[in-house]
């Protein structure tokens, strides 16, 4: 219970700003593979992953949505790649792209990623 007082409270201070709880997003689908080649970490809440999903599945791309609020394996899943990939800092959304991993949602980034 506490750890995940702490998570919440940690997400809130490092992330998108405090907005009303929007719809929640698609349950976790498969691992990442050729046909979910990205996995978007996140919360509910959050309008900037709502926004990387959106963007997302608006060109067709399958992604696989990890909420790092209510599940702590995936916050420290997160936390690892972002480790792994050297990414300092904090905040959500987090977007692992074909191994490739970036902080905040930024669609020329994900697309640069993308095509690589």
């Amino acid at each position: 219970m506490l750890r995940a007082l702490s998570l919440s409270l940690s997400l809130a201070a490092l992330g998108c700003a405090s907005q009303p709880p929007l719809p929640p997003l698609a349950p976790a689908g498969p691992p990442v593979s050729a046909a979910a080649p990205v996995v978007v970490y996140g919360a509910n809440w959050c309008r900037h992953t709502r926004a990387a999903m959106d963007w997302l599945e608006a060109r067709g791309v399958h992604a696989r949505f990890r909420n790092v609020e209510a599940d702590p394996a995936a916050y420290d899943d997160m936390h690892t790649r972002m480790t792994e990939g050297n990414i300092r800092g904090g905040g959500i959304p987090v977007l692992d792209v074909r191994g490739r991993v970036l902080l905040g949602f930024h669609a020329d980034e994900v697309e640069r990623a993308l095509r690589d």
